[in-house]
């Protein structure tokens, strides 16, 4: 579903729970595209500061900087890696999660 209407190829579903609980799932590589998180870090606080976090968690891992991966900043690695787009994947996501 998009904005209430239906996609092609979208699966929908309903699942049950106990009342109270709640399940996020994430997508795997594959789901990055250009740019992804861009406007979000640029308009979203929560989701910033959220980025922000992950980003400290990571850094002793990665030599790189997720916030620039995420703006595509001049020298940053590419999402085409799969050193850099499955830690970035987490992060949007738990991201998104947070906001």
């Amino acid at each position: 579903m998009s904005h209430g209407r239906s996609v092609k190829n979208a699966v929908v579903g309903t699942g049950r729970a106990a009342a109270g609980w709640t399940v996020l799932v994430f997508p795997g590589q594959g789901s990055q595209w250009q740019a992804m998180g861009r406007a979000l870090l640029a308009e979203n606080d929560v989701f910033a500061a959220h980025v922000a976090h992950c980003e400290r968690a990571l850094c002793e891992f990665v030599d790189w900087s997720l916030t620039d991966v995420l703006r595509a900043a001049p020298g940053a690695p590419l999402l085409d890696r799969v050193d850099v787009v499955q830690p970035a994947l987490w992060a949007v996501m738990v991201s998104l999660a947070e906001v």
